[in-house]
């Protein structure tokens, strides 16, 4: 696994490397080629947050991306917290993606079988049968046509906010460009932009 692990208000010890590099190390083990990982640990300045010492973990797997974060009053329990996070993320991700042992499903076909045809088949005592499980990921359930209005990223916020939503997409007054605008944890907003 590589991992590049980098400090934001926070200095980056041998010793904080090495731990964030063993902890991520486990995720490992469910792959079998290489896998990359940035690791950002960073700091709060502001007094008032509790939780002021973050870890972030970003994976590029396939051309997927896997992120999580977590914060606590200690890094090495964000790190612990966000190591778990990342397995388990990573572990979902081979267990609803990966095709090994299956067939894609354009190729597979289904034969319908009579009741006639079960009870005359040899019984096969002994004869071990192959049964394959597919699991299925998620599925889109919902879909949804948006009028876009042009605005300024902070009239958008005003939006979001009266709406009551987690983003809210519109077209940037400033750039011309579809903009997504979406809450963060830390309570402030985040703007999503396209780079064509």
């Amino acid at each position: 696994m590589q991992v590049t692990v980098t400090g934001r208000n926070i200095e980056v010890t041998p010793a904080l490397k090495d731990y964030v590099i063993d902890k991520l190390q486990r995720a490992q083990k469910h792959f079998d080629h290489e896998i990359h990982c940035k690791a950002m640990l960073s700091v709060a300045k502001n007094p008032s947050i509790a939780k002021s010492q973050t870890a972030e973990v970003t994976v590029q797997l396939n051309g997927q991306t896997i992120r999580g974060a977590e914060s606590t009053e200690n890094m090495y329990a964000s790190i612990d917290f966000v190591a778990d996070k990342i397995e388990r993320q990573l572990r979902k991700y081979k267990t609803r993606y990966s095709t090994k042992g299956h067939q894609k499903s354009k190729d597979r076909h289904l034969r319908v079988v009579t009741e006639e045809e079960l009870e005359n088949e040899p019984a096969g005592e002994g004869e071990e049968q192959d049964f394959s499980i597919e699991i299925v990921g998620p599925k889109i359930v919902r879909s949804n046509q948006i009028k876009l209005e042009t605005m300024m990223p902070d009239e958008a916020c005003k939006h979001i906010d009266l709406l009551e939503h987690e983003f809210f997409m519109f077209i940037n007054a400033e750039t011309g460009k579809v903009s997504t605008l979406y809450h963060r944890r830390d309570g402030n907003f985040g703007l999503i932009e396209p780079h064509y």
